[in-house]
């Protein structure tokens, strides 16, 4: 279902579950426990991929067939709430999480694509929220993150019209860091991980506590939280490290000039 790699200081976690990769408790699971995993090795980047032609479809057929029957409503509120706690988990986890998204990433699977931290998607990729053309709604706290990363005018464009958009419109609109061509997008989002993984691993954690906090609006709390951060780089022999290397190197310019 998830194929785990260790590369260093990369985790790359690739979905492998039938054609779409949809979500069930097992995937659900599964994907928990590679974050779990990436924590255990304090890895620095998780890379969420598929060995599929698709990253993920949403909500596994057999969950929407669980949500017509007599108590329907409790399976679905359920699984949402499942999916809730899956996508908050990945947004809390100290590791850096990479989404390379290639063929669909719809409903409750673009909620898993959005609550990553970067996203990087192949121009065909087919994104949007279309449950509401079968009477339903995305599950798992997933309009709120459309809302807060594409806008209302974006979101009541895909969720009201269940338009289904490719990974160029996707890029224009703010769901995505990255749109490349499909051949690519392996090598890309490869180099990209490499590039992050590359960075101060505390910097990097301390970077996504604040960008959570300023995603709230605190602006009290983040500064608290700001200046905490700062204590704790200025304490870590790593971050010392590479301030000392850096200050080395302008030093050496500044004697060049």
């Amino acid at each position: 279902m998830i194929v785990l790699e260790c590369l260093d200081s990369i985790l790359v976690a690739t979905l492998d579950r039938a054609d779409q990769n949809t979500i069930d408790d097992q995937l659900a699971e599964a994907i928990e426990q590679a974050l779990t995993e990436a924590e255990r090795r304090s890895a620095v980047v998780l890379h969420l991929r598929s060995a599929t032609p698709h990253f993920c479809g949403g909500a596994d057929p057999a969950r929407v067939g669980r949500w017509l029957d007599g108590d329907g409503c409790d399976a679905l509120i359920a699984d949402s709430r499942r999916w809730a706690r899956l996508f908050d988990r990945i947004e809390a986890c100290p590791t850096i999480v990479m989404a390379e998204i290639r063929g669909n990433a719809l409903g409750a699977g673009l909620g898993l694509a959005l609550a990553c931290d970067l996203r990087m998607a192949s121009g065909s990729a087919r994104i949007g929220v279309p449950e509401a053309r079968f009477g339903l709604l995305p599950a798992g706290s997933t309009i709120r993150r459309l809302v807060e990363l594409g806008g209302m005018v974006n979101s009541q464009r895909l969720l009201l019209g269940g338009e289904i958009i490719d990974g160029t419109e996707a890029h224009r609109i703010g769901l995505l860091h990255w749109v490349v061509d499909d051949a690519v997008l392996e090598t890309k989002a490869s180099e990209w991980v490499t590039r992050v993984a590359k960075q101060s691993p505390l910097a990097l954690r301390e970077a996504k506590e604040l960008l959570r906090e300023a995603r709230l609006g605190d602006a009290a709390g983040t500064l608290a939280r700001e200046n905490l951060a700062f204590s704790r780089l200025l304490a870590n022999d790593d971050s010392r490290a590479r301030i000392g290397a850096l200050l080395g190197r302008l030093g050496r310019a500044d004697a060049a000039r």
